[in-house]
């Protein structure tokens, strides 16, 4: 592996979405600040905590993930549909970057994006929240590198499947929003009728949710070693299915 060609692919990734930084970048840290807003408001008040935690503190970890993931996913998945539209395919079919190289720079340009919207989401949170202060560093460290990297990963898979933007628009819009709507950034599973709570198990954004929110709190709905199981586990499936597809050029040749 050439890390500096590794290294231009995800500068280029990089920069490509902080030239537009207002849209990709600062975009998803009002639109937290507006859940901050509507939600912490109208609901605070009315549900006094989750798990010994103030309403509005509770919601953040799983907000902050929710904008992180779903702009780690956007990243590659838009870059690949543009590159789709303009015929520089070939152009990447044709440069020396391996399956690898390709792998890990579509990756890291998406984890960057996630982590850079989610650093600012938790800033400004701490201006909403008192006491606002992680209780495991390193988890939560871990745990946004696998979140954003799963979608990222994801993203990438989508950008190479989708022929338009509007197969990526559709995932987005019946997949990944149901996903995490669905995966208890704003409740605790526990709040839940038994059925629902079971099918909880069954959400891979759940696991995430859980993990961040412990990461912060010290709470959580399952046991810690199970999220992050379920997250390394999901990271490496995708790293897979991404790196195979590279490999073999699906659906980039026609």
């Amino acid at each position: 592996m050439n890390l500096i060609r590794l290294y231009t692919l995800a500068y280029k990734e990089t920069h490509r979405f902080l030239k537009v930084w207002m849209q990709t970048v600062f975009s998803p840290v009002v639109i937290a600040v507006m859940y901050f807003a509507v939600f912490g408001g109208a609901l605070s008040s009315r549900i006094v905590e989750f798990n010994n935690i103030p309403y509005l503190a509770f919601i953040v970890p799983g907000l902050a993930l929710l904008q992180a993931t779903t702009n780690a996913f956007q990243n590659p998945s838009s870059s690949l549909i543009i590159a789709r539209y303009q015929g520089l395919l070939p152009d990447l079919l044709m440069s020396p970057l391996t399956a690898m190289e390709k792998t890990l720079g579509y990756l890291l340009g998406g984890v960057i994006r996630g982590v850079m919207v989610t650093i600012l989401i938790f800033v400004v949170a701490a201006f909403f929240v008192r006491d606002f202060w992680p209780e495991h560093w390193f988890a939560l460290a871990l745990i946004t590198f696998l979140a954003s990297g799963t979608f990222s990963l994801m993203g990438t898979l989508v950008g190479i499947w989708s022929k338009t933007f509007d197969g990526v628009a559709g995932i987005t819009t019946f997949v990944i929003t149901p996903m995490a709507f669905l995966g208890g950034v704003f409740y605790s599973i526990n709040a839940l009728p038994e059925m629902a709570r079971q099918l909880s198990h069954f959400n891979p954004f759940f696991y995430f949710v859980d993990a961040t929110r412990w990461a912060f709190f010290g709470v959580n709905d399952i046991a810690p070693a199970l999220s992050f199981g379920v997250a390394i586990a999901l990271f490496v499936i995708f790293f897979a299915l991404t790196y195979s597809a590279f490999a073999t050029d699906w659906r980039m040749k026609n």
